[in-house]
């Protein structure tokens, strides 16, 4: 008997889910009814689960967990967020808006964030001689 391995926990409350986001009931149930992730209703109890919540938490940047990993893993390699791009070519945050009105390379939105995809940023980069990287 000293073998037993507990299953895993494959769903969670929306209980659990306010406290791990730090949101109050109403907010999570609005975003629990959004659907942004897989629900199943066990007798009167709706339950979040896991690996669909995961799945949504790591491609949005709107909700950050109370502890653990930041928001949009699914995105950090492929993009950069303003500030990141703004600071890598070192002008600031309004400069590179006006910069983005030339529309110079890709630009994407997730989650009402413009996020700067970092392979039309480097083609860019390269073809252009008025901007040097900064090195932080």
């Amino acid at each position: 008997m000293d073998d037993y391995i507990p299953p895993q926990k494959t769903s969670m409350s929306v209980p659990e889910m306010c406290r791990i986001l730090g949101l109050g009931k109403t907010d999570a149930y609005w975003v629990v009814h959004k659907g942004y992730f897989k629900t199943i209703t066990v007798g009167r109890n709706m339950r979040v689960m896991i690996d669909s919540f995961e799945d949504w938490y790591a491609g949005q940047f709107h909700y950050t967990k109370v502890n653990g990993p930041p928001p949009g893993s699914k995105w950090t390699a492929s993009t950069m967020s303003i500030q990141e791009t703004a600071n890598l070519i070192g002008i600031s945050s309004w400069a590179f808006y006006e910069l983005l009105k030339k529309k110079p390379f890709k630009v994407t939105t997730i989650s009402n964030k413009k996020r700067v995809n970092i392979r039309s940023f480097e083609k860019w980069y390269q073809n252009q001689t008025h901007y040097k990287k900064i090195n932080t």
